[in-house]
């Protein structure tokens, strides 16, 4: 390899170290448990109540609204983790899901997208498609279609029309997840916008000042 490749690579590499550091300030080590916390409460609630809905992202989206893409990537992995640890094991298989939106959540807030309550839209439909490509693979291929989640009862439905079942999973999950995860957008959004300034990492102070 060239020395010019070799100050490329280490450059890169640099670079990278330097976008992750950037996220884990004090006060974003304060808020991941807030986030882990907000995302196990939303997960208890829909299960118990087999809603058609997860609302368990909410806390890593916020996180990655406020501090970056790898503390939220972060917050959405050891969130499922805990949710798995407290009777719901399911959490497990999908674990991609929470780091994904976690990552993708980061980066387009690092771009402006969350700058506005109308730029939102387009990471609501942005993460409503992230999710339901990796979901549905998951809940075909591991779950043969029948989760834990109140999703199933809208995929049986759609099999019991003569659909088939990655059909059905995948137009169920594309549905549950445009009103689960676009709406937890949203709200995250406002949750961050409410917090005092002087309570935010440096990428949340950007964002709403």
């Amino acid at each position: 390899m060239s020395s010019t490749g070799a100050t490329t690579s280490t450059s890169r590499i640099e670079r990278f170290r330097k976008s992750v550091s950037e996220d884990f300030t004090t006060t974003t080590w304060v808020l991941i448990p807030l986030g882990i916390g907000i995302n196990a409460i939303g997960g208890f609630i829909a299960s118990t109540l087999k809603l058609p809905l997860f609302m368990d992202n909410i806390g890593t989206m916020l996180i990655g609204i406020l501090a970056g893409p790898w503390a939220a990537a972060l917050t959405g992995g050891l969130a499922n983790l805990v949710q798995a640890m407290l009777g719901n094991p399911v959490q497990l298989a999908f674990m991609p899901v929470p780091v994904a939106i976690g990552l993708v959540t980061g980066f387009l807030a690092r771009r402006g997208w969350f700058d506005s309550v109308k730029k939102t839209i387009v990471p609501a439909i942005v993460l409503t498609i992230v999710a339901t490509i990796i979901a549905t693979p998951i809940v075909v291929l591991v779950f043969g279609g029948v989760t834990s989640s109140g999703t199933s009862l809208v995929t049986a439905t759609l099999v019991a029309t003569g659909r088939s079942l990655v059909e059905s999973a995948a137009t169920a999950q594309l549905a549950v997840e445009f009103v689960d995860k676009g709406g937890s957008a949203f709200v995250a959004y406002f949750i961050g916008k409410s917090v005092p300034s002087r309570y935010l990492p440096p990428q949340g102070q950007d964002i709403y000042s």
